[in-house]
Parts: structure tokens; sequence; C-alpha cells
């Protein structure tokens, strides 16, 4: 059973206002939901405040939802709400700028989306990364996250440059398996303020 089939199995004890289902829902949206508001707001301490309080809110309202997307759309919205009211009422001026942006320019709202859709992807290659095998998955992170040489890995973990060679090549295999090159590149390039939220 895959996450989003999980979570509409807990729909029922959510609406009721079961704790472990809602850590179940918290679980799966906190991080995308951060790194969401932190490229808004540039500020990671006030993203996760807002976020929080998303949750908040959510819980408030836990028998109005009847489906798992419904939720997630909740937080979102609640969270971009947030965000954007924080900035309205920042006096600095260029938050004054870029709320502006934000409210009164069309491309404020494709961006917005666009972050939406990044974080959820960011979310989905790193729960992929996290079902590797263990070597596997330690030599890709020394790679990708630490940036660190074949040789380097090879001599700490105490295998061949051959084997450290293998390990990368299988697990982007197993990423290209679901996610196309183009994904995988903006993961590697956005992977660096997102793994401060898996910390």
């Amino acid at each position: 059973m895959d996450n989003q089939d999980f979570l509409e199995t807990i729909i029922p004890a959510f609406r009721q206002g079961d704790a472990h289902a809602f850590e179940a829902f918290f679980k799966a949206h906190y991080k995308p939901l951060v790194f969401f508001a932190e490229q808004l707001l540039e500020n990671a301490g006030e993203a996760e405040d807002i976020v929080k309080d998303s949750y908040v809110k959510l819980w408030h309202k836990h028998a109005d939802f009847d489906h798992p997307k419904s939720i997630k759309g909740f937080l979102y919205t609640t969270t971009r709400n947030a965000c954007l009211n924080h900035l309205r009422h920042e006096k600095v001026k260029d938050h004054y700028q870029r709320e502006m942006i934000y409210l009164d320019d069309q491309r404020g709202e494709e961006k917005i989306l666009q972050q939406m859709i990044h974080s959820e992807l960011l979310a989905s290659i790193y729960r992929e990364i996290e079902k590797l095998p263990e070597k596997r998955q330690q030599v890709f992170r020394m790679i990708f996250f630490e940036g660190m040489k074949n040789d380097e890995i090879a001599e700490q973990l105490g295998i061949s440059v051959f084997t450290v060679k293998e390990h990368r090549a299988k697990a982007l295999a197993q990423l290209r398996l679901r996610f196309t090159d183009e994904q995988l590149m903006l993961f590697f390039l956005m992977g660096s303020s997102w793994l401060l939220h898996k910390s």
C-alpha cells in the first residue's frame, strides 16, 4: 500500500479527531510545505511557524475533510495566504515589492503554483531515495548531497571505486524509472535548501 492509499484509509479516523491520523498527514506534507513557504518568505523560521499554524487550523476543521487531496489543498492554500499576509504586513521595501509581484502580477500566481509543484516533486524524489538499499543510498547521499569524490567515498566506506560507481549508476537508474532527467536535475539544484528540512 503506497502512502496515498494509506492516507485515504485513515480519513474516517482523521475526521473523528484521531491524533495518529493527524500525525500521518503532518508527516506527509510538513516538509514540502515548509520548503514551499520558505521560497515565498526567504526565512526558514517564519516558514516553519506559518506551516505549523496551518496545521493548527487544519486540526480545528478536521471533521470537514473527506479526502486526502482536500486536506493537502487546504494546507497549501492556508500556507500560501498566510505567507502573503505576512509579506503584506512587512514594511521593508523589498518585501513590499515582492508582495506586489505575488498579489498583482499573474506571473506571481504562476510562480507560486510552480513552487508548489517543485515542493511536491522534491518530496517524491526524496521518498524514492529513501527506498534505495542502505549502502546505495549512503553512496548516493555522499556524492550528490555532500559533494564527495568517488575515491574519498571508497576510502571512507572501505569499498572499491568501481563499487562506488556501481552504486551511483544503480541509484540513478532506479530514480530514472520514476523521474525524468529534468526533474532529477531540479532536485539536485534545489536539494541543498530541501535538505535543511530533512534534519
